[in-house]
């Protein structure tokens, strides 16, 4: 990781607390002590005073031998999701978006090589897609993170950051076939990704334009692929996508 302060100004415990809440997640939602302290690489006795410190305020809950997070966690990602325009905005839109094609729509933000979701629309099925809001995943291979990049103007040295993964047959692994993508995407204005990351799951962004013209999030329809055909997310999809994606750049210039 590079850092851009000063090695005297870098409060390590810090990062080392934030490790610790990271440490869990959907795989890990209850640890001992000890398979905290293996996750985060601590030593028993540092892992110890954070998880007894994050108990102490409230944000873990303990047994005297496992642990696992409180709903306080949210309140961490909430200060920040409730400082964006976009939540309140966005909201009657992805609904609506939702209803008419009776599928999951989501808006996400670009973080260095990752997407991150902040907001979610799910449908009720048998078999859904699990993401929820703080979901990362790798930019390079989901089409709300292809939009992003593409309607920016982003640094082709930003290209050399992603691993490219084999995720399935159809993933885009290489950094010349990714280029021409994102010009590809850039020249239609919108993304369709066909099974690259997860095999099975489809998805179509559209990018949400901010009132200096940047499009820092983006819109999409994802659809299990068994269910949705490609052609059918581009004709049918895609314009109420283009539409809501369009009524909410609309009302974030307003602001």
């Amino acid at each position: 990781m590079v850092r851009l302060i000063n090695k005297a100004d870098y409060v390590q415990s810090l990062e080392k607390g934030l490790k610790v809440l990271k440490a869990f997640g959907s795989d890990k939602k209850v640890m001992t002590l000890s398979e905290v302290a293996e996750v985060t690489k601590m030593s028993r006795a540092a892992a110890r005073r954070f998880l007894l410190t994050y108990t102490d305020l409230g944000y873990m809950h303990s047994d005297g031998k496992y642990f696992e997070l409180t709903s306080r966690v949210l309140d961490l990602g909430y200060t920040y999701l409730s400082s964006l325009d976009i939540t309140e905005i966005a909201k009657p839109y992805m609904l609506k978006l939702s209803n008419l094609v009776n599928e999951s729509s989501s808006i996400a933000t670009l973080d260095k090589n990752e997407v991150v979701y902040l907001m979610r629309q799910q449908v009720s099925r048998i078999m859904t897609i699990n993401l929820g809001i703080g979901t990362r995943l790798p930019a390079h291979v989901t089409s709300m993170g292809r939009t992003i990049m593409a309607m920016n103007d982003f640094k082709e040295e930003l290209l050399d950051v992603f691993e490219y993964e084999q995720y399935t047959i159809n993933t885009i692994s290489n950094k010349i076939e990714l280029k021409k993508e994102l010009q590809k995407i850039r020249q239609q204005g919108w993304a369709l990704v066909d099974q690259e990351l997860e095999a099975g799951v489809r998805s179509i962004s559209a990018p949400i334009f901010s009132k200096d013209g940047s499009v820092k999030y983006a819109m999409n329809i994802g659809c299990q692929a068994n269910r949705v055909s490609k052609d059918r997310l581009i004709t049918e999809f895609l314009p109420h996508l283009k539409e809501a994606a369009g009524n909410i750049s609309s009302a974030l210039k307003k602001i």
